[in-house]
């Protein structure tokens, strides 16, 4: 979308928080949820903590928007535009944080008109419309529906890469063509997401900056079902990624997937910057299949002369439609004895966890406790990789411990939290 005008480009979806009730609110499956002259209810305007109340989305339903949080400088300049777009969308407009990623996460809930009541839609539809961006820029939008739900591209010939990021759809512009207004017919930079029986929400929108730009973009979450001739399903479901550093510049890389629906192949890419990917191997597979299938490849990076490697899957179906896997990096050490370390220091939204090279590939537990020894955070996989990357977002600022336990081994690193 232009700087100036229009709509909902990148979102990231909240865990959701169903509530068991005896009945639900059943949505046809072209109904439109309208969210048009949303109240101040509570906390500060526009800051995080602040909740606003759309009357009326439904028959009898209002919905609760509440700012969950601004991640690395992003600031919300209208919560809702109504001047530009679709009325009955909801259009924030955030500014960027200037280099890196920033964005602004919101948790949307459904209520019983005029109380905070939990209600459930029978079938619950969002289309995120215009996620466009420039060479510059790039939007990107991320909806969590609580796990699950299904996501298709709106053109068969996208603009964007979307993403099933363990249950959640991430979409990003990958074309940097800027669309004029709110363009409602350019489906090559929509997606659309929709899940039954849902009662709230998340969604994070933002942009990927490389020139330190803080515009002010214009987002829009359409909760309309568009309907379209050619809708465009993910071509499967990317259950795990991992990438294992070994001895003589190798690195093992190993995922997992299922449910494939007219697929085609993978790509390998590998990059030094963590920007600009080249392929390094094409695999083909079973084009349909609901079992679970792993892979792996070992990869020889001798010659890169780089101290961290990043990789990604391109997912790629038949139609030569694809989507990306999220990154994973590995880094190689010059000290064999090194033990586990944390990357950046001090962080503010994602912190790398190295571990060494006889750690790699077994079931290990990361656990973050604070300056007080209260465990605020726990995370466990069964293969680990060289580097885990773990959400920090949510903690407050300070000074913290993370521990690492690799069945009877264990070692410990400090990091600050911004």
């Amino acid at each position: 979308m232009k700087t100036l005008y229009f709509f909902f480009r990148s979102g990231r979806i909240l865990t959701s928080i169903l509530i068991v009730q005896f009945f639900f609110t059943s949505l046809l499956s072209n109904a439109q949820l309208k969210f048009v002259n949303l109240v101040h209810e509570g906390g500060t305007d526009k800051q995080v903590g602040a909740i606003y109340r759309a009357k009326s989305v439904y028959t009898n339903i209002d919905a609760l928007v509440r700012i969950d949080s601004l991640v690395n400088n992003a600031t919300i300049v209208d919560i809702d535009q109504t001047n530009v777009g679709f009325n009955e969308a909801f259009q924030p407009r955030i500014q960027s944080g200037g280099t890196g990623v920033s964005y602004a996460v919101f948790t949307i809930r459904f209520v019983k008109a005029n109380s905070n009541t939990i209600e459930f839609l029978g079938l619950f539809t969002a289309t995120n419309l215009d996620l466009d961006g420039n060479n510059n820029l790039k939007e990107f939008c991320e909806f969590d529906l609580g796990g699950g739900g299904n996501a298709v591209f709106m053109s068969n010939t996208p603009e964007i890469m979307v993403m099933n990021k363990s249950g959640r759809y991430y979409g990003q512009n990958i074309s940097g063509v800027e669309y004029a207004g709110i363009d409602t017919t350019a489906d090559a930079v929509m997606f659309k997401v929709s899940k039954n029986n849902i009662s709230q929400f998340t969604v994070r929108l933002g942009a990927v900056v490389s020139n330190n730009s803080l515009a002010a973009r214009q987002y829009s979450v359409y909760m309309k079902d568009f309907q379209i001739s050619n809708p465009a399903s993910l071509p499967l479901t990317l259950l795990n990624f991992n990438a294992v550093s070994k001895d003589n510049n190798k690195v093992d890389l190993n995922w997992m997937t299922t449910d494939h629906k007219n697929f085609s192949h993978f790509e390998l890419e590998r990059s030094t910057d963590g920007k600009n990917f080249s392929k390094v191997m094409m695999m083909m597979t079973e084009s349909n299949s609901s079992a679970q299938k792993s892979y792996n490849y070992r990869d020889n990076t001798e010659g890169l002369n780089a101290k961290i490697v990043y990789y990604r899957l391109r997912l790629v179906d038949a139609d030569d439609r694809f989507a990306y896997s999220p990154v994973r990096m590995v880094r190689f050490a010059t000290d064999n004895k090194i033990q586990v370390q944390t990357f950046p220091n001090p962080v503010t939204t994602e912190l790398r966890v190295q571990i060494p090279a006889q750690w790699q590939d077994k079931a290990t537990v990361y656990e973050i406790f604070n300056s007080n020894g209260v465990m605020v955070q726990r995370t466990q996989v069964a293969r680990a990789s060289q580097i885990q990357q773990l959400n920090v977002q949510s903690l407050g600022s300070g000074n913290y411990i993370v521990r690492v336990v690799n069945g009877t081994e264990m070692n410990t690193a400090r990091f600050i939290k911004q």
